[in-house]
């Protein structure tokens, strides 16, 4: 039997957890329902301004990054090691094609695939500094165009009458069309009067047996402890995980270098992080906080009592929470101590059906898409 050929297009190779390891998930969840009947590649599109994007502030001139450079001049070596993790992680894990640099490379390139995706994450958000407009497949007209799970951002799209067209051309193009929110829903809506399908984040996907395959079996603290996963770099978030770790008397480890983050010498610093350390850090926590999406699905997926600071204010966050009945695991700095009260009283078994329910409804579509043979 012939073997399906699929090429997938995402944010892969960006230094970022969520990223990396939607990518992996979409990768493994799609050979799964193939029965491996099929020849699964990411197409290795790595911009410069991408690339740039997550040099170490060492490797770069500007004067912002100097002045980073000095403040965490003694966390060099965990830094790079963290980005040498980062770079293993794509290179082993994920099956990709070789690298482009460009959309005008991707266009020269004779890929043959029957099947061209948009993964996932914030795919086709303009407004990203890294967005190019391979993202939504213009560098081929052979095979079947879908997307699973693609996004337009959190924020409204503000875009020019060029760009409206351009979207709007690049996505009657598309054979089905799936995204992960409702503001991308209603951005394909309004575009084309098409409906897409709204499904969960591939991290979603996979089960804990599956992502336990990735983490180490040994601890990487060894006594108890809080893990904060926090992107928004704000004082705030801070302030609130110093008195959470003070009430329930753990030390909290932060994971994102962050120059406020240095402020507190109460909480402590684990910067060499990779992809894999990141799941073993969340899988093994006492706790976690987080500000971030994909902190938060982590935490559900491996049944830990977690918490979202200011989670309430976040809408792929809040929408999450409430899809996985899990509304009340937002904290403000108004009600930290009746919080720690109530954090290890956690019940998944609501989420743990609502999140079969996404798999199936997931499993469904893109069986559906990729035409494959119940």
């Amino acid at each position: 039997m012939i073997k399906k050929k699929i090429g997938t297009i995402t944010f892969h190779s960006s230094y970022n957890y969520g990223s990396n390891l939607q990518a992996y998930a979409l990768q493994t969840f799609i050979e799964k329902i193939c029965r491996n009947n099929c020849k699964y590649e990411i197409i290795n599109l790595r911009t410069n301004i991408q690339k740039s994007m997550y040099k170490l502030c060492f490797e770069k001139p500007e004067l912002k990054y100097i002045i980073k450079s000095i403040i965490f001049y003694f966390k060099k070596a965990d830094l790079t090691e963290r980005n040498r993790k980062f770079e293993e992680f794509i290179q082993n894990e994920l099956k990709i094609t070789k690298e482009y640099s460009s959309l005008d490379e991707l266009k020269k390139a004779s890929f043959d695939y029957d099947y061209y995706i948009s993964g996932s994450d914030q795919l086709w958000n303009l407004n990203a500094i890294d967005f190019d407009w391979a993202n939504f497949l213009e560098f081929t007209n052979k095979g079947k165009k879908i997307s699973y799970a693609a996004s337009f951002g959190p924020k409204a799209q503000k875009w020019t009458k060029e760009e409206q067209l351009r979207v709007k051309k690049d996505l009657l193009d598309y054979k089905c069309i799936s995204v992960r929110d409702e503001a991308s829903y209603n951005n394909v809506f309004k575009l084309t009067g098409l409906k897409p399908e709204i499904n969960v984040d591939p991290t979603m996907l996979l089960t804990i047996d599956e992502w336990n395959k990735l983490i180490d079996s040994e601890r990487k603290i060894s006594k108890k402890y809080i893990v904060l996963y926090d992107l928004k770099g704000e004082l705030e978030t801070f302030k609130i995980a110093k008195k959470i770790g003070k009430l329930l008397k753990m030390p909290v480890y932060i994971i994102k270098d962050n120059i406020k983050a240095q402020m507190f010498l109460s909480l402590k610093k684990y910067y060499n992080c990779g992809p894999k350390d990141f799941l073993n850090l969340i899988k093994n926590a006492e706790m976690v906080l987080s500000t971030s999406f994909h902190g938060t699905v982590f935490s559900v997926i491996f049944h830990k009592p977690f918490l979202v600071i200011n989670g309430a204010n976040d809408f792929r966050i809040n929408t999450l929470l409430k899809k996985m009945a899990l509304e009340d695991r937002t904290v403000e700095k108004d009600n930290i101590k009746e919080k720690c009260q109530e954090v290890y009283k956690i019940d998944f078994k609501k989420s743990d059906a609502l999140l079969k329910k996404e798999q199936e409804k997931a499993k469904d579509y893109l069986i559906k898409a990729l035409e494959i043979d119940r």
